[in-house]
């Protein structure tokens, strides 16, 4: 375990990953205390009637109710909807002890405290989710690879191909039917003259996700193998590299520099929040709540396919 731990593809998962569960945390906590101040709003609401509109104001509306044993009663209920017709029939809470507390469907706490307890639980949701997926890519993409026996020395070029927001490194074997392996970058394939003879552990006809080794550097998959080109905006490595590029091959890259590469991917963030923020009507809060999420596991998403930070 101590040796996956020094790669640096899965300390750059992990980093996304704890950066994930921060949002998380940051979102969940914020939704509780908002779900906490809400529902105390809605104490003591326990007896029911059916209630006529009598009055809309904008996005407040005044309902009639009978109440046993007194007079009718009379609130103002306060919606995050768009009312109902004067003189529609609704349903309403009251507080038998004060019945101009009352609150009826799509009031404004009752929509808040819906909210923040989604919004909460899609954060745990998330969380556990992600926490699946990582063990099950880490197990299929680091430890199941790390275990094959070396294979055949296969000619391969590297490449990257930006595709959208992300640019990824790929190996290209140089034989008559080629396939195509992703894998996590490393300085190392800056410097891969191309075509270079590399060492696969695993089987390209059989094994889904291959490892290979060169210059005795393993270079885990960053996906399955394929054999269709992937699509997008191909750069190859020359024959052989210059000096810029052994010495850039030679340099260490750190992880400060891989998430910046990785900001691309936050692009879309912000307008997801704001398509998210019209549609549910949470405005602002909503607006940046989502993006904060989507930002989030764009870091995660980026780190998860591999991305190259190589110039």
């Amino acid at each position: 375990m101590r040796k996956f731990l020094q790669l640096r593809p899965i300390r750059h998962i992990l980093a996304a990953s704890a950066l994930v569960f921060l949002a998380c945390a940051v979102v969940f906590v914020v939704q509780l205390l908002e779900y906490n101040g809400t529902r105390a709003r809605l104490q003591g609401l326990s007896a029911n009637a059916v209630g006529v509109v009598a009055r809309v104001d904008d996005s407040t509306i005044t309902v009639r109710f009978p109440v046993p044993d007194q007079p009718e009663a009379s609130a103002a209920v306060e919606l995050d909807t768009t009312p109902p017709a004067l003189g529609a029939k609704v349903p309403v809470r009251y507080d038998p002890a004060a019945p101009s507390r009352a609150v009826a469907p799509g009031a404004t706490p009752l929509v808040t405290a819906d909210r923040a307890s989604t919004y909460a639980t899609v954060t745990v949701v998330s969380a556990l989710a992600m926490l699946a997926v990582d063990g099950f890519l880490i197990f299929t993409r680091f430890v199941q690879p790390s275990r094959r026996k070396p294979g055949a020395s296969v000619p391969m070029r590297r490449l990257k191909v930006q595709r959208g927001l992300l640019t990824r490194s790929w190996l290209e074997t140089d034989t008559a039917t080629p396939k195509w392996i992703p894998v996590y970058f490393s300085p190392a394939l800056i410097g891969l003259p191309s075509p270079a003879r590399v060492e696969v552990l695993g089987d390209l006809r059989t094994d889904r996700h291959v490892a290979v080794r060169i210059d005795g550097e393993v270079l885990y998959p960053a996906g399955a193998v394929r054999t269709t080109e992937p699509r997008g905006r191909r750069t190859d490595n020359p024959s052989a590299p210059d000096e810029a590029r052994a010495a850039a091959a030679a340099s260490p890259v750190g992880l400060p520099r891989q998430f910046r590469a990785d900001l691309p991917a936050l692009a879309v963030a912000p307008v997801v929040g704001a398509f998210w923020a019209f549609v549910d009507g949470s405005g602002l809060a909503g607006w940046l709540t989502v993006t904060v999420l989507i930002a989030a596991f764009g870091f995660w998403w980026a780190a998860l396919r591999g991305s190259d930070p190589s110039l």
